[in-house]
């Protein structure tokens, strides 16, 4: 009579190999040797460089408004808004932080004037759109199709918001990923294993969530399916809890300077921001450079005496244009320009009221000794 057979798991792509058993196990006519089989995984070298490599990404974004958006490109996320809002840096002396993804307004979407707008601000990476139906999906790849013939280095994102629209959607754009706040999320209506081989950006949802997701669409699986390229991912959901102290943290939302006097919004979301950078280096997720470096360039001149509008020191009401030096300036993240007649004034005044500047010590003018 014939041997039984154990099936073993080798993870190189996953391959199945059934290998005999040893004589006398688990035969049908030994009754005392109970029927089983055998499973066993091993790791290949290969298949782990290729999930390292995919849930790497290139960009993590941050939309938001100055000065949060200022912030979060120094730390090294990529900056942007949603078409509707904008940065808001008008109130600023001479400030321009460029747009590096455009979102869409899915509330109200219009591709020709989404398309308009990526013409007026050149962005890096731009999500085109949500598709809910099939027989929608040329209309929002023409529009994709524009973009590309004047910025070919841009990526361009389709949003699914249907099983059927992910497969119609060409290879070479890029899947946006809904999993923060949306209509439709898409683990609603899809399966992990549709967008397997994909390029893929995580559209909202916190660290946590977003961190599941890219495991889901990387790990190995017994069809040897080829994992997602994680090309990007984004969430602006650290604003919210900041108004109320909290700052975002691996373990959850943490309130503990809730009550100190010089906890502002502003640190506590650049606070957040550092955790959510480090929380997606451990993972391996954060890109190995800094995605904007060698395209994105902010543009701020700082304060000079020629913006003043008053002659009276913010500090001590003195004529700040009597003084040996003249006036001391400073530009903050309020967007109110103050002059001083001196350093001690602006020292005084800066930190009795817990005030930043918008761009640290850009935003200060010393006058010459």
């Amino acid at each position: 009579m014939c041997g039984f057979w154990r099936l073993v798991l080798v993870n190189s792509g996953l391959r199945l190999r059934l290998l005999p058993l040893r004589e006398g196990a688990g035969r049908l006519d030994s009754p005392s040797q109970p029927m089983f089989m055998s499973l066993e995984i091993n790791s290949s070298s290969s298949t782990d460089r290729d999930i390292t490599a995919a849930r790497q990404a290139d960009v993590v974004a941050f939309l938001h408004r100055a000065p949060f958006a200022l912030d979060a490109y120094r730390l090294g996320f990529l900056p942007g808004f949603r078409e509707d809002c904008g940065y808001q840096q008008t109130q600023y002396q001479d400030l321009n932080i460029p747009v590096g993804m455009l979102d869409n307004d899915f509330r109200n979407p219009d591709l020709d004037r989404y398309v308009a707008r990526f013409f007026e601000y050149e962005p890096k990476v731009g999500v085109i759109g949500d598709v809910y139906e099939g027989d929608d999906v040329d209309e929002y790849v023409a529009a994709a199709r524009e973009v590309q013939a004047s910025y070919p280095d841009a990526e361009l994102i389709i949003v699914p918001k249907c099983r059927e629209v992910i497969d119609t959607i060409p290879n070479d754009l890029v899947l946006g990923y809904s999993r923060g706040y949306a209509d439709r999320l898409a683990h609603e209506f899809s399966e992990p294993t549709d967008w397997r081989g994909r390029r893929v950006h995580i559209l909202g949802g916190s660290p946590p969530k977003q961190w599941d997701v890219i495991q889901q669409l990387t790990r190995p699986t017994l069809t040897d399916d080829p994992p997602a390229d994680i090309v990007g991912l984004d969430w602006n959901g650290l604003h919210r809890g900041a108004q109320f102290g909290e700052f975002w943290t691996a373990d959850g939302w943490d309130d503990s300077g809730r009550d100190a006097s010089h906890v502002t919004v502003r640190k506590t979301v650049r606070h957040s921001l550092a955790r959510i950078k480090a929380f997606w280096q451990s993972h391996g997720v954060w890109p190995d450079s800094t995605p904007h470096s060698d395209i994105l360039e902010i543009e701020y001149e700082g304060p000079s005496p020629t913006n003043l509008d008053s002659a009276v020191c913010t500090e001590c009401e003195a004529n700040v244009w009597t003084t040996r030096r003249g006036p001391f300036i400073a530009e903050y993240d309020t967007g109110v320009l103050c002059g001083y007649c001196s350093y001690e004034c602006y020292f005084s005044h800066r930190h009795r009221n817990n005030l930043e500047e918008i761009a640290s010590e850009q935003s200060v003018y010393i006058p010459p000794a």
